[in-house]
């Protein structure tokens, strides 16, 4: 076995999966190979301050920072848009064309919403309107079938990239952020994406311990639901359980539901999911 495989063997070997005979090779390999040695010793030392970590208590103020970062985000998309400008011309043009004194300003704006009534009754036919919101809602579905596109591709090069480096580096990677303390949007998808598709079981559980801080978004619950049914692995589906249940979202119930009564889940998830259930 070339150092690459005994690398990327370090997980099974650590939690005893390996099959005797792969066991021994690694047991032989480490004994004179010096970078494998570095790589797992600082696995361990990885492990070793995982299980230290001490539980996160979400931030209270999380969701004040969060939407007032969506806020500042709108403010700096607004000054760059062709429409703003557009907007200040015709705001100009009115203050030109319109009386200054108050009193006649309220005078022409009764005078035109009684004229816009007037002929909005006799000249419109209804069937425009109808058809002017039909044509709305199918724009409406078109761009959130674009959005869900783009956040699937965001996810799949994200994954793709993740999946180039080690287990090592991805774990140093996900250990990280548990040190930031804004809810940084592209760090919180990171986590999300290592959770869904990372195929290492102390990577998933690590990005999610990472995510609890960031438990009041809806979005983040949302996708540690939907991730739960996919997970092969029953501990870390019992610890997404366990997420969901410190959460206190009603919305997860029906996920939690489906998993209490299915008989493809492992026994002890399906007792979380009653223990969860029962706190909600």
């Amino acid at each position: 076995m070339n150092c690459q495989r005994i690398q990327e063997s370090f997980l099974d070997y650590q939690d005893g999966r390996l099959s005797p005979p792969d066991a021994s090779a690694v047991r032989e390999h480490l004994k004179v190979c010096l970078d494998c040695q570095r790589e797992w010793a600082g696995l361990q030392e990885i492990s070793l301050k995982l299980d230290r970590l001490p539980p996160v208590a979400p931030s209270p103020r999380l969701r004040t920072q969060f939407y007032a970062m969506l806020e500042t985000h709108r403010r700096e998309s607004d000054s760059h848009s062709p429409f703003v400008q557009m907007r200040s011309r015709f705001d100009r043009l009115f203050s030109a064309l319109l009386p200054a004194r108050p009193a006649l300003q309220f005078a022409l704006a009764c005078l035109m919403l009684g004229a816009g009534l007037f002929f909005g009754t006799r000249f419109i036919h209804p069937a425009v309107n109808e058809e002017t919101a039909r044509e709305i809602e199918a724009l409406k579905k078109q761009l959130a079938s674009t959005n869900e596109q783009i956040a699937s591709t965001n996810q799949l090069v994200t994954h793709s990239i993740l999946q180039q480096q080690s287990t090592g580096e991805r774990l140093k990677m996900v250990l990280a952020s548990l040190d930031l303390k804004k809810g940084d949007q592209l760090v919180v998808s990171d986590l999300l994406s290592a959770l869904a598709f990372d195929p290492s079981v102390n990577v998933r559980l690590s990005a999610l311990e990472a995510l609890y801080p960031h438990a009041t978004m809806p979005a983040v619950r949302s996708a540690v639901a939907a991730s739960l049914p996919r997970d092969p692995s029953p501990l870390v589906q019992v610890t997404m359980i366990d997420f969901l249940a410190a959460s206190r979202d009603p919305a997860v119930s029906s996920t939690l539901e489906d998993v209490s009564r299915s008989q493809t889940y492992d026994k002890a998830v399906r007792e979380a999911a009653r223990r969860a259930l029962a706190q909600l």
